[in-house]
């Protein structure tokens, strides 16, 4: 019965962190988690994540926006903070691969109706992180949710002074303390489970990538704040035993991508309901860093071509055409397939009957009504 009331007293200090009923947040998935998806998750008692990391600023004011009009209930915004400069000759070199790739793919381009050297994304830099914190406070957005780093001391003090709950993404232990320093109200860990973009932003060795349950427990006692468990949380009973390694809630995210409300493409979520347990993996090949994706024809293609990736930000902003392209084409075997290890296990319905099935499942698991 302890492990029971540790239970209920983690859960109600989250909920009340966020200022919401049931602490369940959806992933801040780009061009996945927009308003809908935020608003839906935010009715149903939990807390929405719009996915502003790839937004300009007025893009990230657009979509804020139109969260409010879809609901009165708290949500938040993801960011990704603006990559580090490598040195000149590492940055240098990592570009070319990037390039080399855009030449292997001149004639998937035309053929998708691009022009072979199209021009590439743009990728939030400093200058739009900076300008999108202002939005946010302009918009009292309640919480922000930081990945790819820790913020910087000026964000952070900009964000405390208004009362604003900062999440910080983790994946490893040592990550989760820069982002405790870096004045995160909590911790989300990611664990290799998950879905897209791995959200680290010092171990990126492909071998040295941590599952959930080593995560959790580690960075509720070191960090002395509360735990969110994220990757491979499709059920009621994942969510049950991260509760018990030591969350104090959960964020998902490919449990939601075949609800009504994702923004996905149809052609996307069509993919995801065929595929299996050990349909997906690690690659570079769409983000420049490790993301967790359904394997198709083009990352196929490019690894038996022997292509290799660039880096982030430079590699992503020059696949973001392509995939875009890809959706408008319902192409699945181009697109980035971004999915968790727990896709053979998603369902299709409303946001809200994804956030009910996973309270119910949960509260059979241990036996007491948590909600």
């Amino acid at each position: 019965m302890r492990l029971i009331e540790t239970i209920q007293e983690r859960n109600n200090a989250l909920a009340a962190l966020l200022g919401v009923r049931i602490p369940l947040l959806n992933a801040p998935m780009a061009a996945a988690a927009g308003p809908a998806l935020a608003a839906a998750v935010s009715n149903a008692g939990g807390l929405g994540v719009l996915g502003g990391g790839l937004m300009s600023p007025a893009e990230v004011e657009s979509a804020v926006r139109e969260t409010k009009s879809l609901t009165d209930k708290p949500f938040a915004v993801g960011l990704r903070v603006p990559a580090v400069n490598k040195d000149a000759a590492a940055q240098a070199e990592a570009l070319s691969r990037t390039r080399a790739m855009a030449h292997a793919l001149e004639d998937l381009a035309v053929e998708l109706g691009l022009d072979e050297h199209y021009p590439w994304a743009k990728v939030p830099d400093e200058k739009d992180f900076a300008e999108t914190i202002d939005v946010l406070l302009a918009l009292e957005v309640p919480v922000v949710v930081v990945s790819f780093g820790g913020l910087r001391e000026i964000y952070a003090e900009k964000l405390e002074a208004r009362g604003v709950t900062v999440l910080g993404a983790a994946t490893t232990l040592r990550e989760a303390k820069v982002q405790r320093a870096a004045g995160a109200a909590g911790i989300i860990v990611q664990g290799v489970e998950a879905g897209g973009p791995r959200l680290n932003f010092e171990q990126a060795d492909i071998a040295s990538q941590v599952g959930l349950m080593s995560l959790i427990g580690p960075a509720a006692r070191a960090t002395g704040l509360p735990v969110v468990a994220a990757g491979g949380i499709a059920v009621g009973s994942q969510w049950a035993a991260a509760l018990a390694a030591g969350a104090s809630g959960v964020m998902a995210g490919t449990a939601f991508l075949r609800t009504e409300e994702c923004a996905a493409p149809s052609v996307y979520k069509e993919q995801l309901a065929w595929a299996t347990d050990a349909g997906t993996r690690l690659v570079r090949t769409f983000e420049g860093r490790l993301a967790r994706v359904v394997v198709n024809g083009l990352v196929e293609a490019l690894e038996d071509a022997g292509v290799a990736a660039g880096d982030y930000p430079a590699q992503c902003a020059m696949m973001r055409p392509l995939i875009e392209a890809a959706a408008r084409a319902e192409r699945g075997d181009l697109l980035e397939l971004s999915a968790g290890q727990s896709v053979a296990m998603t369902r299709a319905g409303s946001a809200a009957d994804v956030v009910g099935h996973l309270c119910r499942e949960l509260e059979a698991c241990l036996g007491t009504t948590l909600f």
